[in-house]
């Protein structure tokens, strides 16, 4: 009989330890899902972000809203909220830097009309990220591909042979009054400030000086009293490069924060550098130096996913001044 008591001490022992863990996963299980749910349901709404930028090139402040990574997301009906905010925080230009379309998307449509009503506010311009390429491209422009699509060498290469390929994307787009920029510039006049603008297609590395590099030398060392805004979907060309200037404004997306943002620790993961992003030195959100001009880069406005965490959606607002 007290060999019995004896041998039921530890069988309690394991089955309370065995509850308590149990118990504990429970709380984490059900933290963790309350977490997730109400980040999800933040999302519906964005902040917005505002930089102050100063070039002795402009005459007259210069406001710009840069849209990114919309992912065929919507905020109200048709996008109305969205809408909404943008024509109320009035800019000069809008510029959406790539990924507004997701490429499982089944179609254009949406995104197409939001951009029109955006030219009602200011001139819109459109930048393709790799979604976008994705879709209407059939697979990533890196100088490899493109090479091999074309039949190009180093001797032979015709960038303007990429530039002439046309998508329905961009036809939608420029009828509805938006200017696609695909490793190419255009200028226009805020106030009385001259203004390049310069939209990378191939913003893979690989591509981009094969494949952009006259255009874009001559959007930087053409009329170099304008102010240079250089509008890209992917941030990682500015950590493989270095040329004599990058613009005057420098602005990306795609990273999307990190998805997850956590104190102390920063932006957990993007695609191309993996785990920690940040604490090996890339750029992944917020404002950089490079080269002493700003890069911005947004966290975009994609609103689906449960795993965006202490990471709102967001527009980004530069104010463009002289001092």
């Amino acid at each position: 009989m007290k060999q019995e008591k004896l041998t039921t001490k530890p069988r309690k022992r394991a089955r309370a330890i065995f509850l308590f863990i149990i118990s504990l996963l429970s709380v984490l299980v059900a933290f963790t899902i309350a977490v997730v749910g109400c980040n999800y349901v933040e999302n519906q709404n964005f902040k917005e972000t505002f930089y102050c930028v100063s070039s002795l090139k402009v005459h007259n402040k210069i406001r710009i809203v840069q849209l990114s990574d919309l992912h065929s997301s919507y905020y109200g009906a048709e996008n109305a909220k969205l809408l909404d905010r943008v024509t109320k925080l009035n800019p000069d230009i809008i510029l959406l830097t790539g990924d507004c379309i997701d490429s499982d998307s089944v179609d254009d449509a949406g995104t197409v009309t939001l951009c029109a009503k955006f030219t009602d506010i200011a001139p819109t311009y459109y930048i393709y990220g790799n979604n976008e390429v994705e879709k209407y491209y059939y697979g990533a422009l890196t100088q490899e591909t493109l090479d091999k699509k074309f039949g190009f060498t180093d001797e032979t290469r015709q960038p303007s042979k990429l530039l002439d390929m046309t998508d329905a994307l961009a036809e939608k787009l420029k009828k509805a009054g938006v200017k696609v920029l695909k490793n190419s510039f255009d200028t226009i006049t805020i106030g009385t400030t001259n203004v390049d603008i310069y939209g990378v297609l191939t913003s893979n590395p690989s591509a981009f000086w094969s494949y952009a590099g006259d255009s874009f030398d001559e959007f930087i060392y053409s009329n170099e009293n304008n102010l240079k805004i250089t509008a890209i979907h992917e941030p990682t060309v500015f950590e493989e490069y270095a040329p004599d200037s990058w613009g005057d404004l420098m602005l990306a997306g795609h990273t999307h924060g990190g998805h997850a943002r956590l104190p102390i620790v920063g932006p957990v993961y993007t695609h191309e550098d993996g785990m920690l992003p940040a604490k090996t030195g890339h750029y992944v959100y917020g404002r950089y130096d490079v080269q002493g001009r700003p890069l911005i880069i947004s966290s975009g406005l994609e609103n689906k996913s449960f795993f965006r965490i202490n990471n709102p959606p967001e527009i980004v607002v530069v104010d463009v001044n002289k001092f």
